[in-house]
């Protein structure tokens, strides 16, 4: 398999194997998936996170600091 396929394999965690069928696509193809899709999976985390800040929010203060350390476990979505 080629450089750009083992990158793109790794960004979305699957085996080189599962992505046989891009070989025939040039590098240059194979790298802006990978960015497009690498852009989306950050986008759905930070949005993911926004949702998680927002429905703070509506608990309680008392109990807020350690309902975010449930969420956010080391301070980061885990």
């Amino acid at each position: 398999m080629t450089e750009e396929i083992g990158r793109l394999a790794a960004t979305i965690g699957v085996p080189e194997t599962r992505l046989a069928q891009l070989t025939a696509c040039d590098g240059e193809e194979l790298r802006r998936l990978d960015e497009l899709i690498d852009g989306a999976l950050r986008a759905e985390d930070e949005a993911f996170d926004a949702g998680l800040e927002a429905a703070l929010r509506f608990v309680p203060r008392l109990v807020r600091g350690p309902a975010k350390a449930l969420l956010f476990p080391g301070g980061a979505r885990g």
